[in-house]
């Protein structure tokens, strides 16, 4: 059991009330991070739609050379 006695309040609720009284009064900042994890996402997709269409277009060469080849 602690030996403090507190009459006026306990110090742990009123810093909590303290915290919440400066949290509700603060205007709420708009958020920005939405938008660069959009921007970030929408780079890595793209960047992976690119290295797709590179090894298609790769797979489609080397399928090419080997018919090629083939009929030679």
């Amino acid at each position: 059991m602690s030996d403090n006695v507190y009459f006026e309040g306990d110090p742990g609720t009123d810093s909590t009330r303290r915290h919440m009284e400066r949290v509700l009064k603060e205007a709420e900042q708009p958020r920005r991070w939405p938008w660069m994890l959009a921007a970030l996402g929408s780079g890595g997709v793209w960047l992976l739609w690119q290295l797709g269409r590179g090894a298609a277009r790769a797979r489609d060469a080397s399928n090419a050379e080997s018919k090629s080849a083939d009929v030679e």
